[in-house]
């Protein structure tokens, strides 16, 4: 334990990726956010743990007793674009013969109804089933807790029952609790997230979120040859066809699976292409990009830019980890966005694609959050 900061170094945090947010080791410097965190009216009705903090002498100490503390796992949360602590989550109570563990989680008050507390105890929850080979998490709040109460259930935490004159407040008063669970062996046992789509600027380019009136645009563009000889399920047969595929890219963002944009020009708003992921696995943290250029728009860049952009987002705002895609061999421009956008060539993918005149091979392509970051053309 450092004598000036009181905060512990004995036990190292690991660092957890989870959508827009880093969950990491306490710091010193989050003296501050923490006591605002702990004297916040709210923090102080439902979590007994921070309810004596008054200074920021005291938060260190409730940092470095929860950092050395054997039996629990703590961790600041971070916004994954500016390192502002946003709120904490932790895993306690470790029973190793049962392999399970109860979690606890707080928000910074001015970061509250924005989902920060749901993305940390999903990317929590995956880091304890997946890392630490647990069976079972348990959640338990204050049946007056309605927020709380409202998290489990969005996060696949199966209301189990009320505990009597369970928890104390420190309003003399013992209050009932319910108590809510997940299993590794759910359904889905890591939940997903449905997300609001969201914009992404590339430069002279920027990646929007495909809307209900792009239909007739939509099935305008993907009449062109090329798109259909390398999209099999393209082109869009009429403009219900057209609606119908706008609508899956809404299903994928509602629920979680799937990120899709339209590629305009950032000035006129002119149409330039789509990007997109999918396959979108928060347990692996993988995800497959696909890609296609309108006519007047190829090789001026705009697919290794829309691809470089859209991948970044994934690495730094999705926690993924791997990004892939794969081409049939004959289509060689595809081949080369790949390489500009710094996916590297992995493997030969033997009749994998079915096209309108057969199967095809292809190339499998990845990149990984650890390899070297690529400038946009």
């Amino acid at each position: 334990m450092t004598a000036r900061t009181g905060v512990s170094t004995l036990r190292k945090t690991p660092e957890v990726r989870g959508e827009g947010l880093v969950l990491g080791p306490w710091r010193a410097a989050d003296a501050a956010r923490v006591l605002e965190i702990a004297t916040d009216p709210a923090t102080r009705a439902w979590s007994p743990s921070m309810r004596p903090l008054n200074t920021e002498a005291d938060a260190l100490t409730w940092m470095s007793e929860r950092t050395a503390n054997a039996d629990r796992l703590d961790w600041a949360v971070r916004d994954s674009a500016s390192g502002l602590l946003i709120g904490r989550v932790g895993l306690h109570r470790f029973d190793p013969g049962c392999r399970s563990a109860e979690i606890g989680y707080g928000v910074h008050p001015a970061h509250r109804r924005r989902g920060v507390a749901l993305r940390a105890v999903t990317a929590a929850t995956t880091h304890a089933f997946t890392t630490l080979n647990l069976a079972r998490i348990s959640l338990v709040h204050a049946t007056g807790n309605s927020a709380s109460c409202a998290v489990a259930s969005a996060g696949g935490f199966a209301f189990e029952g009320v505990e009597r004159s369970s928890l104390d407040h420190g309003d003399g008063v013992r209050h009932d609790m319910h108590r809510h669970a997940r299993l590794a062996t759910d359904a889905g046992a890591v939940p997903r997230i449905g997300r609001t789509p969201v914009a992404i600027n590339a430069g002279d380019l920027a990646l929007r979120p495909w809307a209900p009136e792009d239909a007739e645009q939509l099935l305008a563009a993907v009449a062109d040859p090329l798109i259909a000889r390398w999209n099999p399920r393209l082109p869009l047969p009429d403009i219900d066809a057209a609606r119908g595929w706008l609508a899956s890219k809404a299903t994928g963002w509602a629920g979680g699976e799937a990120c899709s944009w339209k590629v305009v020009d950032a000035a006129t708003g002119e149409l330039r292409g789509s990007m997109g992921l999918r396959c979108i696995d928060p347990i692996d943290r993988a995800a497959v990009a696909s890609y296609w250029t309108v006519a007047g728009a190829r090789g001026r860049g705009v697919a290794p830019a829309a691809l470089t952009a859209a991948t970044e987002w994934a690495f730094t705002e999705l926690g993924m980890h791997r990004v892939t895609l794969a081409h049939v061999l004959a289509n060689e421009a595809s081949c080369r966005v790949a390489t500009k956008a710094g996916f590297l060539l992995e493997a030969t993918i033997r009749d994998s694609c079915l096209l309108r005149d057969g199967f095809s091979d292809e190339h499998l392509h990845a990149r990984l959050a650890s390899d070297p970051r690529v400038g946009l053309p």
